[in-house]
């Protein structure tokens, strides 16, 4: 991947700062479970029970549609489970991660453009240790990334700049890769267990291979 156009850094939060782990899952899938009882009119104990019937065995997405739900439909949950659930208890500092945002921050103005609200978000942050001063700007959930709205209004900060100028830097296909690119704007996937041949972008295990690459 060429960098020398990219002018502008954005990243996710959520499991792209920090990495999955068990706590984080159980945390992430009791809201899982709350929405689908909603959903089902059920209770959540009945939801975690029907929820398990396919998952480990496939993804939280896929277990959601297995149970009816259509494809967007179960994304938005899990999304959501993801970016609405208190993870902050679980959340511990990594000092080579804030070392790679620092040094991105020298060299680009980095951008944090998240799905978790405001709260949640700043309170994420305080918890990874990570200054939010880091970032000239910090775009939260109050304004939708699901459906492009976030990276637009990132854009619109920089007026006369190309989209070529701006990369992203996040975990999940569908919202950091392949919405980016459908606006014309580059991107790096990262804590990527098995890579996707047919994905044009760098797929790195951890963020942190990242100053490795740029």
């Amino acid at each position: 991947m060429n960098f020398s156009y990219i002018k502008y850094v954005g990243c996710d939060l959520d499991q792209t700062l920090y990495p999955k782990s068990p706590e984080i899952d159980t945390a992430i899938q009791a809201n899982i479970y709350t929405t689908l009882g909603h959903i089902k009119h059920i209770t959540q104990e009945e939801a975690k029970n029907l929820f398990y019937k396919y998952y480990p065995g496939i993804s939280g997405r896929k277990t959601l549609i297995a149970l009816g739900l259509g494809p967007d439909d179960a994304e938005k949950v899990v999304q959501d489970a993801l970016e609405n659930a208190d993870l902050t208890p679980f959340l511990k500092p990594d000092p080579k991660v804030l070392s790679i945002l620092t040094m991105l921050g020298i060299k680009y103005p980095l951008t944090l453009i998240t799905g978790s609200n405001q709260k949640l978000a700043y309170e994420k942050l305080k918890s990874l240790q990570i200054p939010a001063q880091l970032f000239k700007h910090i775009i939260t959930g109050e304004i939708s990334k699901s459906d492009g709205t976030a990276f637009k209004e990132w854009m619109n900060y920089y007026p006369g700049s190309t989209p070529e100028q701006f990369l992203y830097i996040g975990d999940r296909k569908s919202t950091d890769v392949d919405l980016p690119l459908t606006l014309g704007m580059k991107a790096i996937l990262v804590n990527v267990a098995e890579q996707d041949a047919n994905l044009p972008v760098l797929q790195l295990k951890s963020f942190k291979e990242i100053m490795n690459k740029m």
